[in-house]
């Protein structure tokens, strides 16, 4: 009896894998984990890729990555540009990333405390939550005859020190993971009231901390102020934050905190609330 014969009664033993716990999972699928990785490597800073800077990227060999990639596009999930041979996100994960979004349960409690408090100020409130230590946008209510201001829908990692809404969580982070959620801030062509360096950013985050929420004085984008702050989950780790976004020629930054700052730790704490 040939060896294929005597091992063909014989179910195929999944191979082992060790998960991020360092537990051996015999489930877990190689080939699944290789496509989101794949689909993990486009960011906002990172919207079109080659081929081969996927399979460097990945480590997944160029025929693989290839093969990866032509499933991807042909499910919709990528796309590939016939003239420069660049890979970009599809439709479908973008849809793919929408529906997941709106099917948090957190995004089912912040969206009603967002909406009862934009109806009680009248003001452009914003939230985002976190993803390790990556700032997704969550949910915007955008009040009338204002300045268009949109944040991307991830923050641009270079950028966090001057946001209010991820300023507000990187005060209240540990060592460990402020460290690795500034590792990329740059603090070249900054705003005039930016921050210029790691410790000017160091200060300002203690006073984040101190007065209970942050402060963005025209730091991102000119003419816009926001304060944000942070909320929590029933593990009292941040989870995320509001904030209160208001054009400067309205009010000066002194206005912005009278009128505002409480009104956005007030949500915040509403959010820990329910959350809890």
């Amino acid at each position: 009896m040939s060896a294929e014969n005597r091992g063909a009664g014989k179910k195929a033993r999944p191979q082992a894998k060790r998960g991020p716990d360092g537990a051996h999972n015999i489930y877990f699928s190689k080939i699944i984990d290789r496509g989101l990785n794949i689909l993990d490597l486009f960011r906002p800073e990172t919207t079109s890729l080659s081929l081969k800077e996927i399979a460097e990227a990945t480590g997944i060999n160029r025929t693989s990555s290839f093969r990866f990639v032509d499933t991807l596009v042909q499910l919709g999930y990528l796309r590939k540009d016939p003239r420069l041979k660049l890979i970009k996100l599809g439709p479908k994960a973008l849809m793919l990333g929408q529906n997941i979004i709106n099917s948090f349960d957190i995004l089912q409690v912040v969206q009603p405390l967002i909406d009862g408090a934009f109806r009680k100020h009248n003001v452009t409130i914003d939230s985002a939550i976190l993803d390790d230590v990556r700032f997704v946008r969550l949910y915007r209510r955008e009040a009338r005859d204002t300045l268009t201001f949109k944040l991307p829908q991830v923050l641009p990692a270079a950028r966090v020190h001057c946001i209010a809404l991820s300023k507000a969580c990187l005060s209240v982070m540990d060592e460990e993971d402020l460290a690795r959620a500034t590792a990329e801030v740059s603090f070249k062509k900054r705003m005039p009231g930016a921050v210029a360096n790691m410790a000017g950013l160091h200060r300002e985050l203690e006073l984040t901390r101190a007065r209970g929420y942050s402060i963005n004085n025209e730091e991102y984008v000119a003419g816009i102020i926001s304060v944000g702050a942070p909320f929590f989950g029933a593990d009292g780790k941040v989870l995320g934050a509001v904030s209160f976004d208001v054009v400067s020629i309205r009010l000066s930054k002194e206005d912005v905190e009278k009128r505002f700052a409480a009104a956005a730790v007030e949500l915040a704490r509403a959010i820990t609330s329910s959350l809890g």
